[in-house]
């Protein structure tokens, strides 16, 4: 199947926030397909020193949910604040953490959909440090953030599955 930027997707806004959405979607996909038939254990476990697939998934999906907070114009909350500290730490199940990234990509596409195309280079200000950037590079940055992150844990996944079927790694 094509990558979902390739499948004629209607464009019913910027291409800005075209590529997010279509990132949006490819995130879920690929996430999903990728984790198919690993167990929770998998999930957790920390190949060569690598950060766990668990890890990587309830990142993408809080990363996004406070990157976009952040181009809203919005301080991040305190249940933001207690999540990011407890992403490497609470060893959820496969299945929560799917549950959790596909409610984050829900709401991630009405919010982005919400944002005004004004709105886009207007400054926001990214953490305590208040770093300025436009809103537009806040989007933009979400969709690079998310694949970076995508593509650790396909190779992670690759190197636990090449492990366990006794494959040298």
């Amino acid at each position: 199947m094509a990558e979902v930027w390739l499948r004629s997707l209607p464009v019913t806004t910027d291409p800005l926030r075209h590529l997010l959405l279509c990132t949006l979607q490819q995130t879920e996909e690929d996430v999903i397909a990728t984790t198919t038939g690993l167990t929770d254990e998998q999930v957790w476990l920390s190949p060569h020193g690598l950060t766990p697939v668990g890890f990587h998934i309830r990142h993408i999906a809080e990363s996004i949910d406070r990157l976009l907070t952040y181009a809203e114009g919005r301080s991040l909350d305190q249940d933001q604040l207690t999540t990011l500290k407890s992403e490497l730490t609470e060893t959820l199940p496969l299945l929560s953490l799917i549950v959790i990234l596909e409610q984050r990509l829900k709401d991630a596409r009405l919010r982005v959909n919400a944002i005004r195309e004004e709105d886009l280079t207007v400054i926001r200000e990214i953490g305590r440090a208040k770093i300025p950037s436009p809103a537009g590079t806040i989007l933009a940055h979400i969709a690079e953030h998310t694949q970076r992150h995508l593509g650790q844990l396909t190779s992670t996944v690759k190197l636990i599955q090449s492990t366990q079927a006794g494959n040298p790694a």
